[in-house]
């Protein structure tokens, strides 16, 4: 019983989403990972703090940059 109890507590204390994929790809030796979005996005609240999140993105890239090539 103490043990479930434990191991729920333990379970409990972390987060469900914590990709952090920009600290992955520098420990990876890799500069860094990136994203692109586009100017209308940018006002959608919830969607910019995570774009502004630099444990997930190194790097903004403007998307129609990236249709150009």
């Amino acid at each position: 019983m103490h043990i479930s109890l434990l191991s729920s507590s333990i379970l409990l204390a972390i987060p469900l989403a914590s990709a952090q994929l920009n600290l992955w790809a520098r420990a990876s030796k890799k500069i860094y990972f990136g994203t692109a979005t586009d100017n209308p996005e940018l006002i959608d609240a919830p969607y910019f703090k995570q774009l502004k999140n630099i444990q997930d993105f190194g790097q903004l890239t403007p998307f129609r940059l990236i249709i150009a090539y």
